[in-house]
């Protein structure tokens, strides 16, 4: 059996992965393509890291715009309570939009 280099067989299983492909099926379609079992546990766990560090950098995205979110909304709360209107829509909805995009920008750090 012809081996297959290691950066080809992470592109596979990546592509796997995108269709939908669980852990074992790689691992199956990865050893049918002739790696060794140790350049098949790196691949997965280059694999994992790789879908981790998108997910967390999605997750300082969220954090950033529901913290934006916040800001704003206190900011636009307290102008609207220096001119007498109604404050109710803005600190509420804001508020409660912030803090919804903010935790979910917390859980994909987290890696949840």
């Amino acid at each position: 059996m012809q081996t297959v280099p290691s950066v080809d067989l992470l592109l596979f299983a990546e592509s796997l992965r995108k269709r939908g492909h669980n852990s074992e099926e790689i691992i199956l379609q990865l050893r049918d393509k002739g790696a060794p079992d140790t350049v098949i546990t790196e691949t997965i766990e280059k694999m994992k890291a790789l879908r981790m560090d998108r997910k967390r950098r999605m997750g300082f995205i969220y954090c950033g715009i529901g913290i934006f979110l916040l800001v704003a909304g206190c900011m636009i709360t307290f102008l609207l309570f220096s001119y007498g209107n109604d404050i109710r829509l803005v600190m509420y909805g804001l508020t409660s939009l912030g803090v919804i995009v903010t935790l979910k920008g917390l859980v994909d750090l987290m890696g949840w």
